[in-house]
């Protein structure tokens, strides 16, 4: 398991808000983290690109820390992909274990762990027990915002609806893959968060032509 580091040289300080999970010394801005770390992955990083404009979207819908947490979970949501966090071959719990040990707030870390449905791949991997002993849920809102995000923005970074986006996946991969199984399992759960959020979106809609 990789050691915490006692300095971090990436590190910017900042001020921590009162009973926030932020600590006082921030790891490295979160987009600069994506850019190196997705660079060379397929096209992860105009995926991730997406996602986090998505989710910028939907920051003022959440709590404050968990508002700050969404956007930053979502340009590290893909990270356990890069050849230098990979390492159980299953990107979320990779991407969050990384994370941790480079100092994020838990609220990212469990963002990135559980995120668009991974307790089903973790479940077809063996991993379930690891996934929920390591990293709480987050609260389903903040869930249901990052599930919105990334379902809503293709792999190469265009917007598409939820249906496509998870047909699209299924098409990707072999039939018999932990992918596959995960996703044909979860796409109800996955197509309800999203909805969830687009209701919220409607509704804030509504209340601006009416307010």
């Amino acid at each position: 398991m990789r050691r915490r580091r006692k300095h971090n040289p990436r590190a910017v300080i900042g001020s921590a808000e009162p009973g926030s999970h932020y600590p006082v010394c921030m790891p490295a801005s979160p987009q600069l983290l994506a850019t190196k770390l997705l660079g060379d992955v397929g096209t992860r990083l105009p995926h991730t690109r997406r996602v986090a404009s998505q989710s910028s979207v939907l920051s003022d819908l959440l709590d404050d820390g968990w508002s700050r947490a969404i956007v930053d979970a979502a340009w590290l949501h893909d990270i356990g992909y890069s050849h230098e966090v990979s390492n159980s071959g299953f990107h979320p719990l990779d991407g969050a274990r990384w994370l941790r040990a480079e100092a994020f707030p838990e609220e990212t870390c469990s963002l990135v762990a559980w995120h668009t449905g991974a307790i089903n791949e973790a479940r077809e991997r063996g991993l379930e027990d690891e996934l929920r002993a390591e990293f709480a849920p987050p609260p389903q809102y903040a869930l249901d915002a990052l599930t919105w995000a990334d379902l809503t923005s293709s792999p190469t970074g265009d917007p598409v609806s939820p249906d496509l986006r998870l047909d699209e996946i299924l098409g990707r991969y072999e039939p018999g893959s932990a992918v596959h199984r995960a996703i044909a399992a979860g796409r109800q759960g996955l197509l309800e968060s999203a909805e969830r959020i687009e209701h919220l979106l409607a509704a804030r809609l509504l209340e601006g032509r009416h307010g």
